[in-house]
């Protein structure tokens, strides 16, 4: 950390410091009595199986329906940007392409799901967060680290799992939100029963006029139109024997400037999935099949006429069981296939359509205070090497809330269809992309304070980048990095702490990656005074650098600091008005160069539920 940014650092800790303490002050005598309570929680991700948050020897952050509420995010992405070793990269504001990466890894090296269904491009390899509204979200598992030995190809940076809402019978809400840059959004949904069954329907329809996104001649305003739609359901039809089934989709427009100077976005995803409980020889299973498809698709406009579409079809299946031994010891086994087909898309590829085919065997075992964990998976890619992957995981819990965790893993990550193919770039001869990665984390609870540190190193081989404007196989990249985090519940409220550096480097060049800060710091501060209750939220961002088509060299971006608001208060039983307010600094920075952030913002809205 050179100087200049170590005291840039160094302020913004103190001022961070002077209105933590005068809000602490201020707001003491509201909340004098609050204890941390341990609370179970359960995941899927981190084992394809639900399993207790505190027992996965992995990684992981949980973000829950009552955070979302608390925050009122306007996109996805504010609630990833405070997630330790979690970069968020955005070519403007809502409704523009953002990139996010994990632990330094690329942005296509971190799997998303939506309710299990893989949800990036086969052939740019991205995800349309920026389309995906929050109003949609029940709760996000992420999970930090390696975890390709479960889910195949992507998952070298970890996972990240979006659960889609459930709302319970007869619940019904529906609300209105209005905002800078001529900001609307109208949302609603509702619960239905059916016998031994639910079905939960949320709508959300969102405008924006925008902002001028971009540096350059083109001053006009940017905005977005966009429409999601999420249908969850689950029956159960006998004891043993359930069916769950999803739907979701994002529709819209956005506007940006350039040649391409707007897109119509058409993205769905579907799933239908069975549940099925058996007990053979004593032996508890849980045997779990599924058959969806993803489409991700985009028209690229200019002047409002097409020019070009990129989509992506993946037909996915898959059948998972569980089967739990005895107390201690529990092995998931399952096979997955999906195809991607690009058929669709203007650009011709030579080739349209890949199978993917793989199979893992993963086992949990603990007793006393250890647990083991073993994974192995092989994945056949279609005209591409196959892959084997595994993790391995040691953990030991020295007293009823502390424990180490010691993590070895594999990753691959294929490359895409415009890497192999796209014309005048792609390289039909390359290789995936390969990752290793060694992880030690503790976790305690010192006195009434959560604690947590974790440290790994990531090396991966035949990175894919750009050489002589081709797409290539790089030597290596080397990423270190430790997060320490913290959660105390007292002085007036919840206060969460996430300290993380990174330091991710290009062992060919000895040059940092593009887009990725080392040093992060986030601080949120939660609490409820008079029936309102208060989410303050800091970032500090360290500098890092950037690319630009015909710059010789790395383009540096400056680090930043951002302070955001949220306020909640229930005017009856039914009736319910939040606010928000982003940037409150009014701070001028990029995540990518030339790319303008929005000024300070303010939201309001109010919401009905019965």
């Amino acid at each position: 950390m050179n100087i200049k940014q170590n005291n840039f650092f160094q302020k913004s800790l103190l001022s961070l410091a002077i209105a933590g303490a005068m809000s602490t002050s201020f707001i003491a005598s509201a909340n004098t009595e609050s204890h941390v309570k341990d609370i179970e929680v359960l995941t899927v991700t981190a084992t394809r199986s639900s399993l207790n948050m505190d027992d996965a020897l992995t990684s992981q952050v949980v973000i829950t329906r009552a955070d979302i509420e608390l925050a009122n995010p306007i996109s996805v992405l504010d609630l990833l940007s405070t997630v330790p070793s979690i970069d968020i990269a955005s070519n403007g504001g809502r409704g523009q392409n953002a990139s996010v990466f994990m632990r330094g890894t690329n942005s296509d090296h971190t799997l998303v799901l939506i309710d299990g269904v893989r949800v990036s491009s086969a052939t740019s390899g991205g995800t349309s967060f920026s389309t995906i509204s929050p109003e949609m979200i029940e709760r996000i598992e992420i999970v930090q680290g390696p975890r390709a030995a479960l889910w195949g190809s992507d998952a070298i940076g970890g996972v990240i799992q979006i659960f889609t809402r459930q709302l319970a019978d007869g619940e019904l809400f529906f609300g209105a939100s209005f905002g800078t840059d001529s900001y609307k959004k109208y949302k609603a949904g509702v619960g239905i029963s059916h016998g031994d069954g639910r079905t939960s329907i949320t709508l959300s329809k969102e405008q924006s006029d925008g902002f001028d996104v971009k540096e350059g001649t083109e001053t006009d305003d940017d905005g977005y139109d966009l429409t999601s739609v999420a249908i969850r359901g689950q029956q159960k039809i006998t004891t043993d024997f359930s069916l769950e089934w999803l739907f979701s989709s994002d529709s819209g427009d956005n506007e940006f400037d350039g040649f391409y100077n707007g897109s119509d976005i058409k993205n769905h995803a579907w799933l239908v999935r069975s549940n099925y409980q058996s007990d053979i020889n004593g032996v508890r299973n849980n045997t779990v099949f599924s058959v969806g498809q993803n489409r991700d698709s985009a028209d690229s406009l200019r002047y409002g006429e097409s020019q070009g579409v990129f989509e992506t079809r993946r037909n996915q299946y898959s059948i998972v069981n569980n089967s739990q031994f005895s107390d201690e010891l529990q092995v998931n086994v399952g096979v997955d296939y999906y195809q991607d087909d690009v058929s669709k898309s203007t650009i011709v590829y030579d080739k349209e359509k890949r199978n993917t085919l793989g199979v893992f065997a993963h086992g949990l075992y603990a007793k006393n205070s250890w647990t083991y964990e073993a994974t192995f998976r092989h994945d056949n890619v279609e005209d591409i090497n196959s892959e084997n992957t595994y993790n391995l995981g040691l953990g030991y819990k020295y007293d009823s809330n502390s424990r180490v965790v010691l993590n070895y893993g594999t990753g691959f990550k294929v490359p895409t269809y415009n890497d192999l193919f796209y014309p005048n770039f792609g390289t039909p001869t390359l290789n995936s992309e390969l990752s290793e990665t060694i992880e030690l984390f503790f976790e305690s609870k010192i006195s009434a304070v959560n604690t947590s540190v974790s440290l790994f190193r990531s090396n991966i081989d035949d990175l894919i980048g750009r050489r002589n404007g081709q797409a290539d196989n790089f030597e290596k990249v080397e990423i270190n990095g430790v997060e320490l985090g913290a959660n105390y519940e007292g002085f007036g409220g919840t206060h969460d702490i996430n300290i993380s550096y990174t330091d991710a480097e290009d062992k060919s060049t000895n040059e940092q990656l593009i887009r990725r800060a080392k040093e992060k710091f986030n601080y949120k501060f939660t609490t409820s005074l008079n029936d309102v209750d208060i989410y303050a939220e800091y970032q500090f961002v360290g500098s890092r650098t950037d690319s630009v088509f015909g710059v010789t060299g790395p383009v540096d971006l400056a680090a930043f600091q951002l302070v955001n608001l949220g306020l909640n208060y229930d005017v009856s039983d039914n009736i319910s008005v939040s606010s928000r307010v982003t940037n409150l600094l009014d701070k001028d920075y990029q995540t990518v160069s030339t790319y303008n952030p929005q000024e300070r913002a303010f939201y309001l809205g109010i919401t009905y539920r019965n």
